[in-house]
């Protein structure tokens, strides 16, 4: 609930509390979509950390911070130092005003458009984030409609809505927050009479309960909430009397736990992966060994020839024998005609020599792979029973692994384009413009992932996300798919609309292409209305 919008009322008023009299000394950043705004008063040094990535915003209070000495930006320094004035939150939305004596700084939380502003006395502006001219111009217009205050907000107009259905109250009041109206509907149990008055009492306890951080160590889930909150579940509890030490306790604890779920999971791979390369080595080797063992037949053969050199010509291409090893049975043996008789023994003798060699190299092979299998087996046991990031840490410097964090990856490329789901189950992705396209067709889309674009049409790319490859997936859900991808094209005003779709592996963007612009070596056409189906939920930042 960090982002929710009576916690951010809680925020800035013990904000204003803590950070009376301070002074805005300066503003940098040193990490994509982190801003930090440095306050002094009298030789005390304060920093308000503010995160505008767009699935995780929050402003967090801390008494230190390590500023880089290198690749570190400023921003706003024509503005600074200022002394501040006050903390503030719009009335009806998620927007924090920070109001210093020549300008304010606002906080928006606000999906992709999570930003920091800079707004000064004669209405220039500057964002943290670069953002579209005319995006700009909008925020600032839309400033000067709202009402900012300092107390809480007790939305007190609640009680006029007693009969609104539940699911309908938040539709009314945005600014609730999914978390409150689920606590409110298990408190209410089926009084939906009383509900307006139960989520009220919710409000009030936000604005005056300590505050909880819930640790689910089973599933490695952190919460923060009031005390009072039932729905998150939890092996641990952790209570503070204020929001601020509270959010530092869960912004270092959902860290710390992000980092072993990651960690975990890249464990995870490698050794998966490991173990079944190592297990189908092992299987081969020892089919190998078994095709192999031809030593002491070749090595009986040579000394056949020499035994029989009188019988053998050059030119000949076989000879008839007494076998010694096999009570003198006649055997056949193939000679080479170029050879001589007695070089047809070596030739022979090299072979069980080679036969040798070949054997004893697989078999070192074999019993390594072995041994190497038993280790890898044992550390993953030892990461099975992990519960540390230390544990871990020594895990992954056993095994060699290395851990790039600033790598981009396909949670990151989620944000980047429209999301849907669809029967609550499968997840389509639909690019926003030709780059966009670009990037969920080449970077972010898998092999087996369905791909859709309205067929003779500009539009956006679609994709269907894959991740069972082994389950057939309804008819149905590929026409909602496709009836979204055309809803997203210049068809999206057509009655019926050709729809072309394939699998991503299918989908070729050849050298010189324009941006959005790809080639299909095979598709199927589905006929559909271009519509965003019912069955159809669309995905948007909290």
């Amino acid at each position: 609930m960090y982002k929710n919008y009576f916690f951010l009322n809680r925020l800035i008023i013990e904000l204003n509390h803590a950070l009376k009299d301070y002074v805005l000394n300066s503003a940098f950043s040193q990490e994509k979509n982190k801003l930090v705004l440095e306050f002094k008063n009298d030789g005390d040094i304060k920093f308000i950390e503010a995160s505008v990535d767009p699935g995780f915003p929050y402003l967090n209070l801390r008494d230190s911070f390590s500023r880089a000495k290198k690749n570190t930006i400023d921003f706003f320094s024509e503005y600074l130092p200022a002394k501040l004035i006050q903390f503030e939150i719009a009335e009806d939305d998620r927007i924090i005003k920070i109001s210093f004596e020549n300008f304010d700084l606002l906080f928006s939380v606000r999906g992709k458009y999570t930003n920091l502003h800079l707004i000064d006395k004669n209405n220039n502006s500057l964002s943290f984030k670069d953002e579209e001219a005319e995006v700009e111009n909008n925020f600032i217009a839309e400033m000067k409609q709202h009402n900012f205050i300092q107390k809480f907000n007790d939305t007190g107009k609640l009680s006029a809505y007693r009969s609104l259905p539940p699911e309908k109250l938040r539709e009314v009041f945005p600014i609730l927050g999914k978390e409150i109206i689920l606590e409110a509907q298990r408190r209410a149990e089926n009084k939906n009479d009383e509900f307006p008055e139960i989520v009220s009492q919710i409000i009030s306890e936000i604005g005056d309960r300590s505050i909880t951080v819930f640790t689910d160590e089973g599933s490695n889930e952190v919460y923060i909430s009031v005390s009072t909150f039932s729905i998150f579940p939890f092996t641990k509890r952790t209570e503070f009397d204020n929001l601020i030490e509270a959010l530092n306790f869960y912004l270092a604890k959902r860290h710390s736990l992000d980092d072993l779920t990651r960690k975990k999971k890249l464990v995870e791979k490698y050794l998966t992966k490991s173990l079944d390369r190592t297990a189908s080595k092992i299987n081969n080797l020892k089919s190998q060994l078994d095709l192999i063992r031809k030593e002491e037949e070749y090595r009986n053969i040579g000394n056949l020839l020499l035994i029989n050199l009188n019988k053998i010509r050059k030119g000949m291409e076989k000879v008839e024998v007494d076998d010694v090893y096999s009570d003198n049975k006649k055997i056949i043996i193939k000679l080479k005609p170029t050879l001589s008789p007695r070089q047809n023994a070596e030739f022979y003798f090299d072979k069980a020599k080679s036969e040798k060699l070949s054997f004893e190299k697989n078999y070192k092979l074999l019993k390594s792979s072995e041994s190497e299998f038993k280790r890898l087996s044992e550390i993953k046991s030892r990461f099975d029973s992990s519960d540390s990031i230390e544990q871990l840490k020594e895990i992954m410097k056993e095994l060699k692994i290395k851990d790039n964090v600033h790598k981009t990856t396909q949670e990151d490329l989620k944000l980047k384009f429209k999301h849907y789901i669809i029967e609550g189950k499968f997840h389509l992705y639909v690019g926003k413009d030709s780059h966009s396209n670009d990037l969920l067709t080449i970077k972010f889309a898998k092999q087996n992932d369905y791909w859709f674009h309205a067929r003779g049409v500009s539009g956006s790319h679609a994709v269907l996300r894959i991740d069972n490859t082994k389950e057939t997936v309804p008819k149905n859900i590929l026409k909602a798919a496709a009836s979204i991808a055309a809803f997203h094209s210049k068809a999206k005003t057509a009655g019926l609309a050709p729809v072309s779709y394939t699998f991503k592996k299918y989908v070729t963007k050849k050298k010189g292409m324009e941006p959005g612009k790809v080639a299909l070596l095979k598709e199927d056409v589905l006929l559909v209305h271009p519509e965003i189906p019912a069955s159809c939920q669309f995905i948007t930042e909290e």
